[in-house]
């Protein structure tokens, strides 16, 4: 789809929302690296420069556009799952859809860019439109999370192949991984830009979600990876809004740019009920 990554709103930035937030971990949980452990451990835990834990942004992103997708049919949106065979939601951002489509994209192509642009946004689903796929840009972006709380330390742990059919240990096949002790506490933001009021709704469930207990990274099926959000804060900015605009453009902290919306759940919630009444 030569072009389209050069996918960008046709109005510009108008509206931007900055979310706070803090994850705490109850339990144990491992982000792997892929390779082994600084200690000679099998499965070792991804680490930063320093050689702490480190809870990627993409990690963070792709959980809450898996709560996202989960979510997206109760607020009235569609959601691919990168995959229309499955999910029965046609989005040229599944490449074997988009393969069946192809001659109709290159008909828009030939009708200039916003016929180009129009025809992908008219063919995405609604959670790619938000999270990005392939063939557009995403206006949501996520943080790498800082550690605020806590001093992470890392334990092994022993695994064991399992025979599905016998569901006993495979004899031999004996490995251990690294995970990373709870009780500590990341901080990341959430970036939206341009966000319609059912992407606010949408938005609004994943954190209700999260608040109140998910889990993520690796091995969760044993237990590993559970979290909840906490300390959370949200900032708006309507760049419509001249006066607005110019404290967005000189101001220096988030403070001083955008203004906090007082109650975080109260606002999601009636974002939610709103468009739940149109559903």
């Amino acid at each position: 789809m030569s072009g389209t990554s050069l996918y960008t709103e046709h109005a510009g930035l108008r509206q931007r929302y900055e979310i706070e937030a803090t994850l705490v971990f109850d339990t144990a949980w491992r982000i792997g690296s892929g390779r082994e452990g600084e200690t000679g451990i099998d499965l070792g835990v991804l680490l930063d420069p320093t050689g702490q834990p480190l809870l990627p942004g993409s990690t963070l992103k792709g959980k809450i556009r898996s709560l996202a997708e989960t979510l997206a049919g109760h607020l009235g949106m569609t959601a691919c799952q990168l995959q229309s065979s499955v999910s029965g939601v046609k989005c040229v951002s599944d490449t074997q859809y988009y393969k069946r489509v192809r001659s109709e994209y290159e008909r828009a192509m030939r009708g200039g860019i916003r016929k180009q642009l129009e025809w992908i946004d008219r063919n995405t689903c609604d959670v790619c439109k938000l999270f990005g796929s392939p063939v557009r840009a995403a206006r949501i972006k996520v943080s790498d999370a800082v550690l605020q709380e806590g001093s992470p330390t890392l334990h092994g742990r022993d695994g064991v192949v399992l025979d599905r059919d016998s569901r006993t240990a495979v004899p031999g096949l004996k490995y251990d991984y690294e995970v990373v002790a709870p009780e500590v506490a990341y901080a990341f933001r959430v970036r939206l830009d341009n966000p319609t009021d059912r992407e606010l709704a949408l938005i609004g469930a994943v954190l209700f979600q999260m608040a109140d207990g998910e889990a993520l990274g690796g091995f969760v099926s044993r237990g590993l990876g559970r979290f909840r959000l906490t300390s959370l804060t949200v900032w708006e900015a309507d760049l419509q809004n001249p006066e607005a605009l110019v404290r967005f453009l000189t101001g220096k902290t988030v403070q001083q740019r955008m203004t906090q919306v007082t109650d975080w759940e109260q606002f999601f919630a009636d974002k939610i009920r709103a468009v739940r009444k149109g559903v």
